[in-house]
């Protein structure tokens, strides 16, 4: 169990009556103390909000670390990451990953163009055909 649940847990349920209990015991046993027995209730009630704010802090500081530690274990996975094929020249291995509905239309846009291409060549054999050298055929 990390510290953070601990100290959340544990604050309200075990630190904070504690807390409480350990003020209002001084209040009435510490010698030069004059406190009224109905005030103790509210020696108490202050004891628990003493020990409260640094267990608010503390879960506070918890989570801005937390924060901190997610960021740089994103920004090392970013790091870690290869470049694709396009940016290092290389052909890759794998399969491209099509996540949405857009890259579909842009494979499918890249196959016209693939037919295209075919056409092309299609054409300049025909044209190629279709010149003949002068004084052949006369």
């Amino acid at each position: 169990m990390s510290p953070n649940r601990v100290v959340a847990v544990a604050t309200p349920l075990v630190f904070a009556p504690l807390a409480g209990a350990v003020t209002a015991w001084l209040a009435e046993h510490f010698p030069g103390f004059n406190v009224d027995q109905s005030s103790l209730e509210e020696i108490f009630i202050a004891g628990a909000l003493i020990a409260l704010a640094p267990a608010a802090q503390w879960l506070h500081g918890w989570q801005k670390f937390e924060a901190r530690q997610a960021d740089i274990a994103k920004d090392v996975a970013v790091e870690a990451k290869p470049a694709p094929a396009a940016f290092t020249g290389g052909a890759s291995d794998e399969e491209p990953e099509f996540d949405d509905l857009e890259d579909l239309d842009d494979l499918a846009a890249l196959e016209d163009l693939e037919d295209l291409e075919d056409v092309d060549e299609l054409e300049d054999e025909f044209l190629a055909e279709d010149e003949e050298p002068a004084g052949v055929g006369s």
